[in-house]
């Protein structure tokens, strides 16, 4: 019988031949025709032909992944969502296959991962085995505090980007301009407290040359 990863078939033997991918002889998952010679397969099954091989597996036509473009006629299509599966976790039957998706989401057989599982918790079990399974793990249990650290750790990563950006500004071709702008106007104000600059100060502030300036104060103000 023809299955899937998550289902199977059910009356296979009077599923229409015109329904059955001509590589893999199974139903067609999201099908794909031929513009050339209208012939029809699974886009998977046609993707991983070409990769050796560059002709039509039906009739043998030159062809190339260009050439082929997704089913839209919807009759069809119906016919392929409408096949009845019976689902591999929890042995309902009688399932249209268009609905499966619907159906595993709510499956309380399928397997699914720790809310955790990016925090390395390896646990993979039922779905209606995980509020047990939430209720002993550690992980779980720390997961609003990491996941508050991490975003911390982002903002962080983000303001010295910012003022990396910011201190590259001051590189050797622009303290030339910075010192004919102190020369020209004698001292300069903090953006923000507007704090007065002489260009004796010049190390003790954050800049952009010329005419922007933010004190130490304000930087750590800011950036505690």
């Amino acid at each position: 019988m023809a299955t899937s990863d998550n289902y199977e078939y059910m009356n296979e033997n009077s599923i229409h031949e015109d329904l059955l991918c001509p590589i893999c002889t199974d139903p067609l998952e999201d099908p794909v025709s031929a513009n050339e010679c209208g012939h029809t397969f699974c886009h998977k099954c046609i993707m991983d032909t070409f990769r050796d091989m560059s002709t039509c597996p039906t009739c043998r036509r030159d062809l190339t992944l260009e050439d082929f473009h997704p089913v839209t006629i919807r009759p069809f299509l119906n016919q392929l969502n409408q096949l009845l599966v019976k689902c591999k976790w929890c042995s309902q039957i009688n399932i249209q296959r268009g609905n499966f998706k619907d159906h595993s989401t709510n499956c309380t057989k399928v397997l699914i991962s720790c809310p955790a599982a990016h925090l390395k918790c390896d646990w993979k079990g039922q779905r209606d085995k995980i509020q047990t399974h939430i209720s002993e793990c550690p992980l779980v249990k720390v997961q609003p505090m990491i996941d508050e650290l991490n975003a911390l750790v982002k903002q962080q990563a983000e303001q010295i980007h910012f003022l990396y950006t910011i201190l590259d500004k001051t590189s050797k071709s622009q303290k030339k301009a910075c010192q004919e702008y102190y020369k020209a106007n004698g001292v300069a104000y903090c953006d923000t407290c507007k704090k007065k600059f002489t260009f004796g100060e010049h190390k003790r502030r954050l800049h952009f040359c010329p005419d922007t300036d933010f004190c130490s104060d304000c930087v750590k103000k800011y950036f505690p």
